[in-house]
């Protein structure tokens, strides 16, 4: 969950940006897939232990794991 400081600025960005007001539920929706869009990208594949612990933490769907 994201600080109720980072999801105000995260709204007030996009409202600045979009000129669209968002609920809170709804911007840190959109600020949480920004950041995992950022792990992904920069960071790189998350290993099939990690993938595991996300799952049973969030509720994540598991991702397809390679066969070894």
């Amino acid at each position: 969950m994201l600080p109720k400081k980072a999801i105000d600025q995260f709204k007030e960005l996009y409202k600045k940006r979009y000129n669209i007001e968002l609920s809170d539920k709804e911007a840190e929706f959109r600020a949480n897939n920004i950041i995992n869009l950022y792990k992904a990208v920069y960071i790189g594949p998350i290993s099939e232990s990690n993938q595991v612990k996300l799952k049973d933490q969030y509720g994540y769907g598991k991702l397809k794991l390679s066969n070894k």
